[in-house]
Order: C-alpha cells, then structure tokens, then sequence
C-alpha cells in the first residue's frame, strides 16, 4: 500500500513529464503560415505587366494593359484586374515574406481576336505557378516555379469603377469659357483623324510641355457630388504612352 508521500512524488513526476511532453511538441511544431493579405507595398498600388519573356505585352493600340489588383477583404487576399481581353478575380494567401499563392481564377467570358485569347489563357495558367514575389521600388516580380519572371510597374490605385481610356492631346490649349470666366482649355482627342475638342477639366498629374502633342492613357472617375457648374468626370493621368514635337504651323 503506497502512503501519501509515495503518491505525491507520482503526482509531480507525471506533472513534470507532461509539461515536458507539451513543450516538446510546442519546440517540434513548425510556425503557421499567415494567409492574410497584409503586405502594404503589395496593397498600395495597382500593377500593370511591362515584361515577360517571349511574350508580346499589351499597350496602347496593342490592346489594353494587363493590370494585377491585390486587396484585403476581411483578412482575405483577392487579386483583380484585366488580362487583356477579360476582367478576372481569383483568392490570393501570403505564407511568409515573399511567398505568394494565386488560386483559379474566375473570368468575364468575352470573346477577342487572337493573340488576345491565347495570352490570356497562359497568363491566368501562369498566376498558378507563381510562388513568390519581390518589390523594388515600383517594380513587382512574380516568380513562377519554373523559374520565369513577370515584371510589373507600380500604377496609381483607383476606384472600382474607374474607367481607362486614351486619349490625344494636343501641343496647345485653346481658349474657352469656364463659367463666367474666359480661360484656357486642353484640346484631345481619341481618334488620330477626328477633329480636336476642348476638354473642360484638369488632367490630374500631368504637366505638359509646349509645343509637345501627347498620347496619354488616363483613369476617369465620375464624381459623386460635383459642383453645378463643375466638370463630373475626373480624370487621373496613369501613362504616357507617347509624345511628339509639333512644329509651329503658321
């Protein structure tokens, strides 16, 4: 028959054991990776592809640009944007510093000339391969696990319903009325051949240089409670696609 004292030192020995059977576990167990979406620099800006090997990019009168949008909705990463011909959104997780994971994504079903549709299918197959990612500067690089690299440039991140458009400027503003007020106005145009019109509105982050006619890509956005007398539409310079010296014609 065990007397008390026998059974208190079984008591702390299986106390002991057990506490050194729990940390021995805790020491063994490998850290969670967090799929929250919570890189800031990934966050902060919207992406447009400017290379990828072997592969003809998208741009201006090439078709429209290729753009990634990361977001973190409740914790849940989701990655939208344009894959040249359709609008697409597919879940993102982040299992640590630089490691990224793009799930199927679900896509608009517009049909479009080729090349469109074959880039476009290699390029959502390719956001399945990626596995890790790296930020220098405005520059993203997905990299894939067949070691191919896509590169991005960092673009202004803009409203859900924000529209890209392009446009031509031309190398002098004319004169307008603004209100009551005389003034004057940029003159575009989207179709090189049409006749120019006058723009009543700033082009937000755009300083031009006289006598330079632009081809501008630009993010317009409808305002929500304009002034009476005010322009409703917004619009944000995203890219200069190209700019040519006019001569002075007289």
């Amino acid at each position: 028959m065990l007397n008390f004292s026998a059974l208190t030192f079984a008591g702390r020995l299986i106390t002991i054991l057990g506490a050194g059977a729990i940390l021995a576990a805790c020491a063994g167990q490998a850290p969670r990776e967090s799929p929250v979406a919570d890189d800031p620099l990934l966050l902060s800006s919207r992406w447009e592809l400017t290379n990828w090997p072997n592969h003809v990019i998208p741009n201006g009168d090439n078709g429209d640009p290729v753009i990634l949008n990361f977001s973190n909705e409740k914790g849940e990463g989701r990655v939208s944007g344009r894959a040249w011909c359709n609008q697409f959104t597919a879940p993102f997780s982040m299992r640590g510093p630089g490691r990224l994971t793009i799930v199927e994504a679900v896509t608009t079903r517009m049909a479009c000339p080729e090349p469109a549709m074959r880039f476009e299918a290699d390029f959502l197959d390719k956001l399945l391969a990626v596995n890790n990612y790296k930020i220098n500067g405005r520059v993203l690089e997905l990299q894939t696990v067949d070691g191919k690299t896509m590169t991005f440039r960092a673009r202004e991140k803009i409203g859900a319903t924000a529209k890209i458009r392009f446009i031509y400027v031309a190398a002098e503003k004319a004169p307008c009325n603004a209100g009551v007020m005389q003034t004057s106005c940029y003159q575009i145009r989207e179709d090189k051949k049409a006749p120019w019109q006058l723009w009543y509105g700033d082009i937000a982050g755009f300083t031009p240089q006289p006598g330079i006619e632009y081809r501008l890509r630009i993010l317009e956005e409808r305002m929500p409670n304009p002034p009476a007398d005010a322009n409703p539409l917004k619009w944000t310079l995203d890219l200069v696609v190209g700019q040519e010296v006019v001569k002075n014609r007289k």
